[in-house]
């Protein structure tokens, strides 16, 4: 395979800097093609492709050691059955993981839309009970908002225990 790319034209095709691509080389995760006397670096179209697996891998929340891992799996392996076994274990793993992360993503943005409705209903009302900061008070409350809420400012910007003027 053609070494084409610079770290450069990895870094823009992947979204990653070259000081990200330099790092994963750093690691072992990556290895250029190609390194001129003068310390330019060339990858092959390869290289772009497992660096995009590293990025989602990464996006997945797997630390460096287990993407090292995953793309050591065939390291050692005397037959193709037995890298077979070995990427059937790391790929059901990683899918439940995956999952996991997906179950509490969407719960994360659900809770996100439920303290934006609730702020949303509250911002144009004029009655100091139903005051933004008043969400984070009832028991019904999302944990963002109850974290996030002053709870002692009303839309006045007057504390609670302050007498009205």
């Amino acid at each position: 395979m053609r070494a084409e790319y610079s770290s450069g034209d990895l870094a823009r095709a992947t979204g990653n800097t070259v000081r990200t691509i330099r790092f994963y080389e750093e690691q072992g995760l990556l290895r250029p093609a190609v390194v001129s006397e003068g310390g330019h670096r060339r990858y092959t179209g390869e290289d772009l492709e497992k660096l995009r697996l590293i990025a989602d891998l990464r996006e997945l929340g797997l630390p460096l050691s287990e993407i090292r891992a995953v793309l050591d799996l065939r390291t050692g392996c005397a037959t193709a059955a037995e890298f077979a076994v070995r990427f059937e274990q790391v790929l059901v793993g990683h899918i439940e993981q995956a999952q996991r992360r997906l179950d509490r993503l969407r719960r994360v943005k659900r809770e996100l839309t439920e303290a934006l409705s609730a702020i949303q209903s509250r911002l144009a009302c004029h009655d100091p009970s139903r005051c933004p900061c008043a969400v984070g008070e009832t028991l019904s409350s999302m944990r963002i908002v109850k974290v996030l809420a002053k709870s002692g400012l009303c839309q006045h910007g007057r504390r609670k225990d302050e007498p009205k003027s």
